[in-house]
């Protein structure tokens, strides 16, 4: 597949994409305020791959993306995994969230197959702004894979 029969993307929204750029630079800040200090030597190791682990999360979540190609194919890379659908392997396009409310908001298909995957590109904070963006997005998605693109 080239980028040029790409006629959808889905990628995390600025607002994500600017906190994940803060977090990399606090994550470098703090960890040169570690190995420098005077602490002991099992807390350095110890933080310092908690600090590789959640930046490494970060940056998985970051890379997501969801791509409709022309020729009717979805391509969804999450965190660890990437998935490819056929527009017909999905029954609805819908808006979720990862928990309760105040938590982040994502779309989710619903596959034909009665599984729901979860589209980690999409993932927003419960603010006004990004729920209408992430229901615009709904909509794109929507009109793909009803053929209307």
């Amino acid at each position: 597949m080239t980028p040029s029969d790409v006629v959808l993307e889905l990628r995390q929204a600025p607002l994500s994409q600017a906190l994940y750029g803060a977090s990399l630079v606090v994550a470098v800040v703090v960890a040169v305020v570690v190995l420098t200090g005077d602490f002991p030597a099992h807390f350095t190791i110890l933080f310092i791959a908690f600090m590789v682990g959640i930046t490494g999360y970060n940056t998985a979540t970051a890379l997501s993306r969801a791509r409709a190609h022309a020729d009717g194919s979805l391509e969804v890379r999450n965190r660890l995994t990437t998935r490819r659908l056929r527009r017909s392997d999905i029954d609805r396009v819908m808006l979720g969230r990862q928990g309760g409310p105040g938590s982040l908001r994502r779309l989710e298909l619903l596959l034909r197959d009665g599984t729901t995957l979860h589209l980690v590109a999409t993932e927003v904070p419960p603010l006004p702004g990004l729920k209408r963006r992430l229901e615009e997005q709904a909509a794109e998605l929507r009109a793909w894979r009803d053929g209307a693109t």
